[in-house]
Protein backbone atom coordinates (compact mmCIF):
# COMPACT_ATOMS: atom_id res chain seq x y z
CA UNK A 1 0.00 0.00 0.00
CA UNK A 2 1.63 3.32 -1.40
CA UNK A 3 -0.09 5.38 1.37
CA UNK A 4 1.63 3.15 4.15
CA UNK A 5 5.18 3.48 2.71
CA UNK A 6 4.71 7.17 2.39
CA UNK A 7 3.13 7.66 5.26
CA UNK A 8 6.07 6.09 7.41
CA UNK A 9 8.71 7.89 6.01
CA UNK A 10 6.74 11.07 6.89
CA UNK A 11 6.40 9.76 10.43
CA UNK A 12 9.18 9.11 11.01
CA UNK A 13 11.22 11.85 9.86
CA UNK A 14 8.80 14.83 10.66
CA UNK A 15 8.35 13.46 14.30
CA UNK A 16 11.52 15.77 14.83
CA UNK A 17 9.35 18.72 14.70
CA UNK A 18 7.47 17.88 17.55
CA UNK A 19 7.45 19.35 20.88
CA UNK A 20 10.05 17.45 23.38
CA UNK A 21 7.56 16.95 26.58
CA UNK A 22 8.41 15.34 30.09
CA UNK A 23 7.62 11.05 29.20
CA UNK A 24 4.82 10.14 30.19
CA UNK A 25 5.38 7.01 31.56
CA UNK A 26 2.68 4.66 29.85
CA UNK A 27 3.56 5.61 26.43
CA UNK A 28 6.15 2.59 25.29
CA UNK A 29 7.68 2.28 22.18
CA UNK A 30 8.36 -1.28 20.45
CA UNK A 31 11.74 -1.92 18.75
CA UNK A 32 14.02 -5.39 17.61
CA UNK A 33 15.50 -6.85 19.67
CA UNK A 34 19.06 -6.04 18.41
CA UNK A 35 18.61 -2.35 18.39
CA UNK A 36 17.26 0.81 19.79
CA UNK A 37 15.47 2.44 17.25
CA UNK A 38 11.67 2.75 17.60
CA UNK A 39 9.68 0.94 15.22
CA UNK A 40 6.58 1.65 16.27
CA UNK A 41 4.67 3.14 19.58
CA UNK A 42 2.46 1.61 21.79
CA UNK A 43 0.11 2.32 25.38
CA UNK A 44 0.65 0.17 28.48
CA UNK A 45 -3.28 -0.02 29.10
CA UNK A 46 -2.18 -3.18 32.23
CA UNK A 47 0.85 -3.81 33.77
CA UNK A 48 1.84 -6.86 31.32
CA UNK A 49 -0.62 -5.46 28.41
CA UNK A 50 0.20 -2.89 25.41
CA UNK A 51 -1.79 -1.53 22.71
CA UNK A 52 -0.48 -1.25 19.56
CA UNK A 53 -1.65 -1.75 15.47
CA UNK A 54 -1.92 -4.60 13.93
CA UNK A 55 0.67 -2.92 11.62
CA UNK A 56 3.74 -3.37 14.42
CA UNK A 57 2.87 -7.29 14.34
CA UNK A 58 1.71 -7.72 10.63
CA UNK A 59 4.58 -6.41 9.04
CA UNK A 60 7.61 -7.05 11.37
CA UNK A 61 8.38 -10.07 13.00
CA UNK A 62 7.06 -10.41 16.36
CA UNK A 63 9.53 -12.64 17.45
CA UNK A 64 12.28 -10.47 17.00
CA UNK A 65 10.40 -7.23 19.27
CA UNK A 66 10.83 -6.24 22.73
CA UNK A 67 9.16 -3.12 23.95
CA UNK A 68 10.83 -0.10 25.91
CA UNK A 69 9.56 1.23 29.01
CA UNK A 70 10.14 4.57 30.51
CA UNK A 71 13.15 5.21 27.34
CA UNK A 72 15.05 1.85 27.99
CA UNK A 73 15.04 2.32 31.59
CA UNK A 74 13.29 -1.49 31.16
CA UNK A 75 13.07 -3.64 27.95
CA UNK A 76 10.65 -6.07 28.25
CA UNK A 77 10.27 -9.30 26.17
CA UNK A 78 7.38 -10.22 24.83
CA UNK A 79 5.37 -13.57 26.63
CA UNK A 80 2.43 -13.74 23.31
CA UNK A 81 0.95 -11.20 21.09
CA UNK A 82 -1.87 -10.99 18.64
CA UNK A 83 -4.01 -8.73 16.09
CA UNK A 84 -7.70 -8.35 15.28
CA UNK A 85 -8.18 -11.27 12.90
CA UNK A 86 -10.27 -8.90 10.87
CA UNK A 87 -7.48 -6.10 10.20
CA UNK A 88 -7.21 -5.09 6.31
CA UNK A 89 -3.68 -4.33 5.32
CA UNK A 90 -4.53 -2.20 2.31
CA UNK A 91 -7.69 -0.12 3.75
CA UNK A 92 -6.01 -0.22 7.32
CA UNK A 93 -9.45 -0.99 8.67
CA UNK A 94 -9.32 -2.98 12.42
CA UNK A 95 -5.62 -1.58 13.03
CA UNK A 96 -5.69 -3.11 16.47
CA UNK A 97 -2.94 -5.28 18.18
CA UNK A 98 -1.93 -6.05 21.80
CA UNK A 99 1.20 -7.55 23.39
CA UNK A 100 1.65 -9.35 26.27
CA UNK A 101 4.77 -8.87 28.09
CA UNK A 102 6.76 -11.37 29.85
CA UNK A 103 7.23 -9.21 33.36
CA UNK A 104 5.39 -5.92 34.73
CA UNK A 105 5.97 -2.85 33.74
CA UNK A 106 7.24 -0.28 36.37
CA UNK A 107 5.42 2.50 34.61
CA UNK A 108 1.99 3.76 34.88
CA UNK A 109 -1.24 2.94 32.41
CA UNK A 110 -3.78 4.91 30.14
CA UNK A 111 -7.49 4.41 30.50
CA UNK A 112 -9.32 3.51 27.18
CA UNK A 113 -11.61 5.90 25.93
CA UNK A 114 -15.23 4.71 26.37
CA UNK A 115 -16.65 6.52 23.03
CA UNK A 116 -15.09 8.74 20.35
CA UNK A 117 -14.90 12.15 20.89
CA UNK A 118 -16.83 15.06 19.22
CA UNK A 119 -15.12 17.26 16.27
CA UNK A 120 -13.30 19.77 17.43
CA UNK A 121 -11.87 17.91 20.75
CA UNK A 122 -8.73 18.45 21.55
CA UNK A 123 -5.84 15.55 21.98
CA UNK A 124 -2.18 14.75 21.87
CA UNK A 125 -0.05 12.49 19.86
CA UNK A 126 2.59 11.21 21.57
CA UNK A 127 5.46 9.26 19.66
CA UNK A 128 9.29 8.49 20.89
CA UNK A 129 11.62 10.40 18.77
CA UNK A 130 15.29 8.37 17.54
CA UNK A 131 16.94 10.63 19.95
CA UNK A 132 15.48 8.99 23.11
CA UNK A 133 13.11 11.73 23.73
CA UNK A 134 8.92 11.98 23.76
CA UNK A 135 7.65 14.00 21.43
CA UNK A 136 4.26 15.49 21.68
CA UNK A 137 1.91 17.53 18.85
CA UNK A 138 -1.48 18.61 20.03
CA UNK A 139 -4.46 17.84 17.69
CA UNK A 140 -8.18 18.42 17.27
CA UNK A 141 -10.15 15.55 17.10
CA UNK A 142 -12.16 14.79 13.79
CA UNK A 143 -15.25 12.30 13.73
CA UNK A 144 -14.98 9.16 11.95
CA UNK A 145 -18.37 10.53 9.44
CA UNK A 146 -17.07 14.14 9.56
CA UNK A 147 -13.36 12.57 8.32
CA UNK A 148 -14.93 11.16 5.28
CA UNK A 149 -16.95 13.44 4.08
CA UNK A 150 -14.02 15.17 1.84
CA UNK A 151 -13.38 18.52 3.81
CA UNK A 152 -10.26 16.94 5.53
CA UNK A 153 -8.56 15.08 2.60
CA UNK A 154 -10.34 11.71 2.54
CA UNK A 155 -13.69 9.83 1.30
CA UNK A 156 -15.73 7.67 3.05
CA UNK A 157 -14.43 5.00 1.21
CA UNK A 158 -11.15 5.84 2.75
CA UNK A 159 -12.11 6.64 7.02
CA UNK A 160 -13.77 3.42 7.75
CA UNK A 161 -15.46 2.71 11.42
CA UNK A 162 -12.49 2.02 13.09
CA UNK A 163 -10.70 4.93 12.51
CA UNK A 164 -10.76 8.33 13.55
CA UNK A 165 -8.82 11.52 12.24
CA UNK A 166 -6.58 14.44 13.44
CA UNK A 167 -5.36 17.87 12.28
CA UNK A 168 -2.04 18.93 13.99
CA UNK A 169 -2.69 22.34 15.51
CA UNK A 170 1.20 23.48 14.38
CA UNK A 171 2.04 22.79 10.82
CA UNK A 172 5.42 22.42 11.15
CA UNK A 173 4.87 19.44 13.33
CA UNK A 174 3.22 15.99 12.39
CA UNK A 175 2.09 13.21 14.64
CA UNK A 176 4.26 10.37 15.44
CA UNK A 177 5.04 6.74 13.74
CA UNK A 178 2.28 4.33 13.69
CA UNK A 179 0.99 2.80 17.13
CA UNK A 180 1.82 5.90 18.50
CA UNK A 181 -1.07 6.98 21.36
CA UNK A 182 -3.66 9.82 21.05
CA UNK A 183 -4.40 10.85 23.95
CA UNK A 184 -7.67 13.25 24.90
CA UNK A 185 -8.92 13.88 28.62
CA UNK A 186 -6.35 11.89 29.92
CA UNK A 187 -7.75 8.71 27.90
CA UNK A 188 -6.52 6.48 25.00
CA UNK A 189 -8.79 7.33 22.34
CA UNK A 190 -6.79 6.55 19.31
CA UNK A 191 -3.28 4.84 17.74
CA UNK A 192 -1.84 6.40 14.68
CA UNK A 193 -2.26 4.85 11.57
CA UNK A 194 -1.31 6.14 8.10
CA UNK A 195 -2.35 9.54 6.09
CA UNK A 196 0.51 11.67 6.99
CA UNK A 197 1.69 14.21 9.37
CA UNK A 198 -2.00 15.78 9.93
CA UNK A 199 -1.38 19.13 8.78
CA UNK A 200 -2.40 21.37 5.64
CA UNK A 201 -6.25 20.44 6.11
CA UNK A 202 -5.32 17.03 5.33
CA UNK A 203 -6.02 14.68 8.49
CA UNK A 204 -3.80 12.16 9.61
CA UNK A 205 -5.92 8.82 10.53
CA UNK A 206 -5.28 7.18 13.75
CA UNK A 207 -7.03 3.86 14.95
CA UNK A 208 -10.32 4.72 16.80
CA UNK A 209 -9.74 2.78 19.95
CA UNK A 210 -13.36 3.17 21.64
CA UNK A 211 -15.17 1.18 18.43
CA UNK A 212 -12.36 -1.93 19.04
CA UNK A 213 -12.67 -2.24 22.66
CA UNK A 214 -14.85 -5.10 22.54
CA UNK A 215 -12.08 -7.17 20.30
CA UNK A 216 -9.72 -5.47 23.03
CA UNK A 217 -11.47 -6.80 26.26
CA UNK A 218 -11.91 -9.98 24.44
CA UNK A 219 -8.34 -10.32 23.92
CA UNK A 220 -6.84 -9.32 27.39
Amino acid sequence: MNQLIVCSFLLAIASSYAAVVPAASYVVSVQGNDSSDPICGGALIGEKTVLTTAQCLAFYDPEQLVVSVNNGTQIIKLAGYTFDAAFDFVTMENNIGLLKLSEPANADIIDLAQQQPATGASGVSYSWGANGTLNSVDVELISTSDCGSGDYGWSEDEVLNTMVCGLVKNSSSCVGRFGSPVVSDNKLVGLTAWGGCGTNGQAAVFTDVPSLLSWINSSL
